[in-house]
């Protein structure tokens, strides 16, 4: 919680307040989200969400360690960061770390042996100050700096962040000023070990007596002279004699099925990296969200839980995620023909390959893709989205185009009578939209539109169109 201040008492004192203020909160309310304000569905989060407990009503306990620089013993700190890792490591626990951006540059060994560890790396500011003192820009320059030091060692808080001093950490302002700037998680915590302060055992296993409750947060320091690595085997072994088990960081900030889900994916190391969001409301109630760094999670009563993710993800974003008429997902992303993806949803699916992008297809121009064999079929991937045309909708295939209209249904057309139709002026020509797919005439093949016909004589590849 405090490691160094230029006015270190009157910080120190403080934060000795608020934490036995926040215990009792704490005690009531469980995990604290920062009330936001009404948006739109499936946007960015008005506030930074604050959590001092995980979601957890069972007994499971989240680990997390601060740690700030300069200190006045360097090398005692370092020791205790290697012992921290090693104890974690040997109980098969990962933690949460919040690090100042200048002990990120001063100590980048260690900080890449947390990350290397599997643990959550959480921004703590660049110098550790405190935060309701200081302008919306000041914050932001805070974090920037800090998240630059991570960023220049190839890592990232992905948009977690803990407050100094645990200053100002459910302040309204602070956490607009977080969610603006795209740090969505404030990490907070339950109750500090205190070993910060070189407190004995006998302090320390009282607290955690106290204040250990379900999905309790720790905080503790690593820093000298605090006691709490010393300890550490103690506390986990305290813990484990009351009944607790160990949950990550990355889980306690995730909730049923969409945990689930996310867990079943592998975790923080899936390739959906990190939860950078809390779980949010997705649209109205029985829905939710979350974000995570390379993907997100849907859930809906009834629906099911499905990840979006990729080029899917960004052209469903692009459409307004679950505000569009795609809607939500109806099962995750599969594999299609020929290295593509595809995914459905409620309105429609989305294909991606790497030669076409993502695009739409739905409705009745799906129905006839679909039949015709879709990617797997001559006509291949969609090239467009669907589109309004004269007289009706069409999308555009790698193959072909494949048109409909209330009166005529959703035909095909493709190679050579589609060159000759679309250099007409396709359906805003006189033939109109088509009544049949392509067929098979004597010496060729035929498409019947609403107003004639184009023949493909296929022993000389040309075209002749008859008007009715």
């Amino acid at each position: 919680m405090i490691e160094q201040s230029s006015n270190g008492v009157v910080r120190r004192i403080r934060a000795v307040l608020v934490a036995a203020a926040v215990l009792v909160l704490v005690a009531a309310v469980g995990v604290v989200v920062a009330p936001s304000r009404a948006v739109a569905a499936d946007t960015a989060p008005y506030r930074a969400a604050v959590f001092t407990k995980g979601y957890d009503s069972t007994k499971l306990v989240t680990l997390t360690f601060d740690s700030d620089w300069p200190t006045s013993d360097d090398e005692r700190t370092r020791a205790n960061i290697s012992s921290v890792l090693d104890t974690l490591a040997a109980n098969g626990i990962t933690a949460g770390f919040g690090l100042t951006g200048r002990f990120v540059t001063q100590n980048p060994d260690a900080t890449r042996a947390i990350a290397a560890g599997g643990h959550k790396l959480i921004n703590h500011s660049w110098d550790h100050p405190d935060f309701l003192t200081l302008s919306q820009s000041a914050r932001w320059s805070q974090l920037d700096r800090a998240e630059a030091a991570y960023r220049a060692l190839g890592l990232t808080s992905a948009g977690w962040f803990r407050t100094p001093y645990r200053s100002g950490y459910l302040d309204p302002g602070v956490n607009r000023d977080l969610a603006l700037r795209g740090w969505y998680v404030n990490l907070d915590w339950t109750y500090d070990t205190t070993g910060y302060q070189a407190k004995p055992w006998s302090v320390i296993s009282q607290r955690i007596d106290a204040y250990t409750v379900p999905g309790a947060i720790l905080v503790m320091h690593v820093s000298a002279p605090s006691t709490d690595p010393g300890y550490l085997q103690a506390i986990i072994d305290k813990l484990r004699g009351m009944g607790y088990g160990f949950a990550s960081p990355y889980r306690a900030v995730t909730v049923g099925g969409i945990r689930s889900k996310y867990l079943a994916l592998g975790g923080p190391s899936s390739a959906f990296g990190a939860p950078v969001t809390a779980e949010m409301v997705a649209t109205t109630s029985g829905t939710a969200v979350q974000w995570f760094q390379r993907g997100r999670i849907y859930w809906r009563s009834g629906v099911g839980t499905y990840y979006v993710f990729g080029g899917v993800l960004t052209k469903y974003r692009s459409l307004g995620t679950v505000t569009s008429f795609l809607g939500f997902p109806l099962g995750d992303e599969q594999a299609g023909a020929n290295g593509g993806r595809y995914q459905r949803f409620q309105g429609g699916s989305i294909y991606w390959s790497s030669a076409t992008g993502a695009h739409t297809v739905n409705g009745a121009i799906r129905t006839k893709w679909t039949a015709l064999g879709a990617e797997a079929g001559f006509l291949g991937y969609p090239v467009s989205d669907e589109v309004a045309v004269t007289g009706g909708r069409a999308s555009q295939f790698q193959g072909g185009n494949v048109y409909w209209s209330s009166a005529t249904g959703a035909h095909e057309v493709h190679g050579a009578i589609l060159s000759r139709y679309v250099s007409l002026d396709g359906t805003g020509s006189r033939l109109g939209l088509p009544t049949t797919d392509e067929y098979a005439v004597t010496g060729g093949r035929r498409s019947d539109f609403q107003h004639g016909a184009i023949v493909l004589d296929t022993a000389t590849g040309t075209t002749r169109v008859i008007y009715t």
